[in-house]
């Protein structure tokens, strides 16, 4: 039972771009992060790992914190100090909306508070517009907040669809991690025209998939992302051997997770065995990735008091 000075929220983690949708698809998973807040005057914003090691964060990277300070702020509310608990399924800065997490419970934290005062909550249209500004795109943070399958559109509105039931992936995350800013320093100014055409094609196919279940469309698609992941796999150690092998199994497909270096691969539960992903983590791990089997998360973040 957690006291009234306290505070817990869920955030799942996510996966993005799932080929194709460079900057505009995401997904939330059945992971996460879980962050116990406890509230207390003398207390001065610090992270702690469930074990209660501090993490080693500094201020100006925070960004619980930040986002926690920038809507009590903008409230015209002094933020009340906290101390957080941090435990997480997934390793940060492997992939997987690790930042998008933290402006998330950063976020929710202070409504919370501003429930307490008696005051006007961040509706949700304006909880997306402050995620997408702060994280600077939208394609984790929306997943994160509101859960599903997620097309981000103008203006911080989006599209929120349900995968077949029988959709399942299996996340491997790696030892290393990679900056996004470093993943995105690859990326070319300028893509030809084809390149662009091609990928608003693979785009479709997530739409027919969801619509029709066709599942040979959706595999051709994430086969043949032309805005990023050529840019960006040639640091991922494993990549291709791993995507053959996916195919090979029956899946359908895999692609880099956000900007890497961590892989998303995407299945049916009836069209893989359990024999067939023991023998993909079996070859992950040869490159040292971890694997774990999920589900989509319909959810998004969730405050529990």
């Amino acid at each position: 039972m957690l006291s009234p000075s306290s505070l817990q929220i869920h955030v799942p983690a996510t996966t993005a771009n799932l080929g194709p949708g460079f900057d505009i698809l995401g997904l939330a998973l059945s992971l996460g992060t879980d962050i116990r807040f406890d509230f207390d005057q003398s207390a001065d914003f610090q992270l702690t790992a469930a074990s209660g090691e501090p993490l080693p964060i500094p201020a100006e990277k925070n960004l619980i914190a930040r986002a926690y300070k920038r809507v009590l702020e903008d409230a015209g509310v002094s933020p009340m100090p906290w101390t957080a608990s941090v435990r997480s399924d997934l390793l940060p800065g492997r992939g997987f909306g690790s930042s998008a997490m933290a402006l998330v419970s950063g976020i929710l934290a202070a409504n919370e508070r501003l429930n307490q005062l008696g005051k006007n909550a961040f509706p949700l249209d304006r909880q997306i517009a402050l995620l997408c500004e702060m994280e600077g795109h939208p394609d984790n943070v929306i997943p994160a907040r509101v859960g599903g399958w997620i097309c981000s559109l103008p203006g911080g509105t989006y599209l929120k669809r349900n995968l077949p039931a029988d959709f399942r992936m299996l996340i491997l995350s790696p030892q290393k991690q990679m900056s996004t800013k470093e993943s995105r320093g690859r990326l070319p100014d300028h893509y030809p025209l084809k390149d662009c055409v091609s990928n608003l094609r693979g785009l479709a196919a997530w739409f027919d998939y969801i619509e029709s279940g066709n599942k040979e469309g959706l595999k051709a698609a994430l086969q043949h992302d032309l805005l990023h992941e050529p840019y960006r796999t040639h640091a991922v150690e494993g990549f291709q051997e791993i995507r053959v092998l996916s195919l090979e199994a029956g899946c359908l497909g895999s692609c880099l997770s956000g900007s890497g270096p961590g892989i998303a691969i995407f299945f049916e539960k009836n069209d893989v065995s359990q024999e067939q992903l023991n023998r993909i983590n079996q070859k992950a791990s040869e490159y040292g990735y971890e694997g774990h089997a999920c589900e989509v998360d319909y959810k998004g973040a969730v405050t529990v008091r």
